[in-house]
């Protein structure tokens, strides 16, 4: 838990430099926090943690070289009392439940406002977990076993889903997240069965409807 003596610090990693700048700035205005190191990929993440203690890490879920569920579970391996916020481009309803239980202490989508950004900077700082009124209805509704097909891949179904959303390959899916050829063919199938699908063009279909894109 953080120290209420001392400014919040604050790592931020995302591939966009808007994002890093941008938001770095306004945290910069918070007397209570302070912008410790950016970070533009996985990798420079991994040295600026280690370069620089810090409270509170704003992760996005798509940096190059290691992204998603993988960075976050290495970075809770290593740091386990770092205080993970995912800020994401994707909607709180897609990939939240699997981050918060392999250790993310909050989930926010980017269409939220930045006095939200800093609520949940200053709880997850203060180690308390960061629950939107959307992501505690989900958890109300997994309870009830009423999720929407999506929202009950399993995590690295639910990666390879988000990137034949993208228009993937099967072979580019497989190098993305570093799995052969056959696996994600296997990946790929068992999300089309999940979601009810024969086709890989029907993904976009469902995508569309569930307001994913």
């Amino acid at each position: 838990m953080k120290s209420t003596s001392a400014p919040i610090r604050v790592i931020i990693a995302d591939d966009h430099p808007i994002i890093r700048h941008g938001l770095g700035r306004l945290i910069a205005l918070e007397s209570d926090m302070e912008v410790v190191a950016s970070s533009k990929d996985g990798a420079d993440l991994l040295h600026d943690l280690a370069a620089h203690p810090c409270d509170v890490l704003v992760l996005d879920l798509s940096l190059p070289h290691i992204r998603g569920l993988e960075l976050l579970t290495l970075v809770k391996e290593r740091w386990p009392e770092l205080a993970v916020l995912i800020f994401s481009v994707h909607p709180e309803d897609s990939f939240s439940l699997h981050l918060m239980d392999a250790g993310a202490a909050g989930y926010l989508s980017k269409d939220r406002g930045i006095d939200l950004v800093l609520a949940a900077i200053r709880t997850v700082a203060a180690g308390r977990p960061f629950i939107t009124e959307r992501l505690a209805e989900l958890r109300r509704e997994r309870g009830r076993d009423s999720l929407a097909p999506h929202q009950r891949l399993s995590a690295r179904e639910h990666q390879v889903f988000i990137r034949m959303i993208q228009g993937m390959s099967v072979s580019t899916i497989a190098a993305e997240l570093e799995i052969s050829a056959s696996t994600a063919s296997n990946h790929v199938s068992r999300v089309r069965e999940k979601l009810g699908v024969e086709h890989n063009g029907e993904i976009l279909v469902y995508a569309a409807r569930a307001g994913l894109i």
